[in-house]
């Protein structure tokens, strides 16, 4: 290149410097530019993405569970809990006072009328059963002692002395009627007879005397004492005998042993519990009822009992009679509704825990469906409504409702027999919703 010459710098300072100025804002304007265009760009692209989005959600199929229509037979009621116990029952208690030596049912046990429960120490009354003959006997020797008039030896030296009596009596008769003959002949003096006669007086009076011994030597009161005596002694007796027998504890009907309060080494009282008997041929159930839901309830309504001990087992009865006080049960508020039911095979045992429903509504051949499948928007005004499959696609369909079990809902209005209904899923259902159908009832 040619060399310059003559050239001012100062004129090629302000020179170069113009020419970069205007460089830089022709570079400024050119990434402006550039920057907006990238921004049109990305939203364009979104836009672009959302369409296809929606398209292809539009075309996507989602498979959701179905259930059709059908008639059932649906019922409300009061879902609870209750308890067991026999309708005729009686308490075998101590008839003494004792300690428990055995017993001999356990809960649960079958029992008949006049078996032997339990038994109470015997000792101390076989002591008194002991002693009470014994006195019973002496008592009663004594009344015969006081019958007879003595002992045997007694009576032996009583009749000697009557058989001597008697001979002094005849002895003194006959000395009397011959001095009688000799004081009329003179022959002897009147003193002598008169003699005769005193010994004849006292000879009849020891004869007396002697068969008042040998025929009654005691009086009527002393007999009379004697004999409520041996009363006294046969009552004891009689007594230590009958608590003998109250030792053992008999069943008093025929039942089910379910309470047994006493065990070997317990020390009962006259009328502790010891086990209580009853017959559970027919049973009577306690329905433990919340109290707002008491309203719902009236005599005579089905009851539908079940035991998780006999999964799939079902008993029936029904409301017999209703509450007459609100009781506390632990945290809750109750009225005890109470049922009774027949039991043949002894199932239902007393105080087991039942699961209750009291059946407060029911209908016959009603158009049901699943308790999910009906939806409401959450307004108070709102009415429910399902979703129903239609070639394929959700239709949402308003329906009048009925009873409410604990899984099915009856539907009053608003749907047919046959239709298709969805239900809830991962993926909220919406009207319009291309779907697949999997039935499920």
């Amino acid at each position: 290149m040619p060399k310059m010459r003559g050239t001012n710098p100062e004129l090629c300072y302000t020179a170069s410097g113009s020419i970069f100025n205007a460089t830089e804002s022709i570079s400024t304007s050119m990434a402006s530019r550039g920057i907006r265009f990238v921004w049109w760009l990305v939203v364009l692209a979104g836009l672009f993405g959302g369409v296809l989005y929606y398209r292809s959600r539009e075309r996507a199929i989602v498979a959701v569970r179905t259930f059709r229509v059908e008639r059932q037979d649906i019922h409300a009621g009061v879902v609870t809990n209750g308890k067991a116990e026999p309708i005729v029952y009686q308490d075998a208690r101590a008839e003494i006072e004792g300690e428990v030596s055995q017993v001999l049912v356990r809960e649960g046990d079958s029992a008949r009328r006049g078996q032997k429960l339990a038994e109470l120490n015997q000792r101390q009354i076989a002591s008194e059963i002991e002693s009470a003959r014994a006195s019973l006997a002496d008592a009663d020797n004594e009344v015969r002692l006081l019958r007879q008039g003595g002992t045997t030896l007694e009576l032996q030296e009583w009749r000697a002395q009557r058989a001597a009596a008697q001979r002094e009596r005849e002895q003194a008769a006959k000395l009397v009627a011959e001095n009688e003959r000799l004081v009329e002949r003179g022959a002897i003096a009147r003193v002598e007879l008169e003699q005769s006669r005193q010994r004849l007086t006292r000879a009849e009076t020891d004869l007396a005397l002697l068969d008042q011994k040998l025929t009654r030597r005691y009086g009527p009161d002393e007999i009379t004492r004697a004999e409520a005596r041996v009363q006294a002694t046969r009552a004891a007796l009689e007594l230590a005998q009958a608590r003998l027998r109250s030792t053992a504890v008999l069943s008093p009907l025929d039942g089910i042993v379910y309470s047994v309060a006493a065990r070997p080494g317990d020390y009962v009282r006259n009328g502790d519990l010891l086990a209580r008997i009853g017959d559970v041929g027919r049973i009577r159930v306690r329905v433990f009822v919340d109290e707002p839901d008491l309203g719902r309830v009236s005599a005579g309504q089905p009851v539908l009992l079940r035991w998780e001990g006999l999964s799939g087992r079902e008993w029936r009865g029904e409301v017999e009679h209703l509450p007459a006080e609100i009781k506390e049960l632990e945290s809750r508020r109750v009225g005890e509704v109470t049922c009774t039911l027949d039991n043949p095979q002894r199932e239902l045992l007393p105080n087991m825990n039942l699961d209750v429903e009291i059946l407060t509504e029911s209908r016959s051949k009603a158009l049901v469906v699943p308790r999910e499948a009906v939806m409401e928007t959450g307004r108070a005004d709102a009415a429910r409504h399902v979703f129903v499959v239609q070639n394929g696609m959700l239709a949402r369909r308003p329906v009048e409702t009925g009873i409410v079990s604990a899984t099915r809902i009856e539907i009053r209005s608003g749907l047919e027999e046959g239709e298709e209904v969805a239900l809830p899923g991962e993926q909220p259902l919406q009207e319009g919703m291309r779907v697949e159908a999997e039935v499920s009832g």
